[in-house]
């Protein structure tokens, strides 16, 4: 599964006042055979200028 990543997003909103948006990228690195670590990193992190109510 060489060269795949899986990207997740999400958006909340903190006391109620300042909203955020994040995507994150996930993968797994094999360092030797049969050994597997999940690896993630944040990708963009962003203060959305409106309010997010999660609908």
């Amino acid at each position: 599964m060489t060269g795949k990543v899986n990207l997740t997003c999400d958006a909340w909103q903190a006391s109620n006042i300042d909203s955020y948006f994040v995507v994150t990228g996930h993968w797994i690195d094999e360092p030797k055979p049969g050994t597997w670590e999940l690896q993630s990193a944040v990708l963009g992190f962003t203060q959305l200028n409106n309010a997010h109510h999660g609908k």
